[in-house]
């Protein structure tokens, strides 16, 4: 018996018209194709990336075309983050003046470059701890053998 009375059955009138939300199934919507905003494309290393990530973020349903200029801002961050560590690499960290010294301001640009990329990267779950939150599949049809036997262990018997 739950807080509320028994858990309900899966044939009941309730979970026919949907408002049983125990064993409610949601559909992931099928992949769409995504194509690369016209920013990217002018760009040879932005769409590269692209190229190399946006076909699996579609199949795992991460990308839509709502979200292909968000992930095509990613593209181009990243393409900035390539070209800056890159002049930075020639440059030294530091500068030094009659005052002193201090941090090259490329090196502060890289860092927030490479903070927006990231928060970015989150929320298409590009990185470990974000692909963990965000569902891989979508739920199956049919109760396998083990969600019914999960099922039964998590759910509380009747007396």
């Amino acid at each position: 018996m739950g807080s509320r009375g028994p858990a309900p059955k899966p044939s009941s009138e309730r979970s026919a018209i949907g408002r049983n939300t125990l064993r409610r199934k949601v559909r992931a919507p099928k992949p769409i194709a995504v194509t690369m905003p016209a920013s990217v494309k002018a760009d040879r290393v932005a769409a590269g990336y692209w190229k190399a990530h946006a076909p699996s973020l579609i199949t795992a349903r991460r990308l839509r075309p709502d979200l292909a200029e968000a992930f095509g801002l990613c593209c181009l961050l990243k393409s900035e983050m390539d070209a800056m560590a890159v002049e930075l690499a020639t440059q030294e960290r530091t500068t030094t003046t009659e005052k002193g010294a201090y941090a090259n301001p490329l090196v502060k640009i890289l860092r927030d470059t490479r903070r927006d990329w990231l928060a970015l990267a989150r929320d298409f779950g590009m990185t470990a701890a974000s692909d963990a939150r965000i569902p891989q599949d979508s739920p199956d049809a049919e109760e396998t053998p083990d969600d019914a036997a999960l099922r039964l262990l998590t759910v509380p018997k009747r007396p």
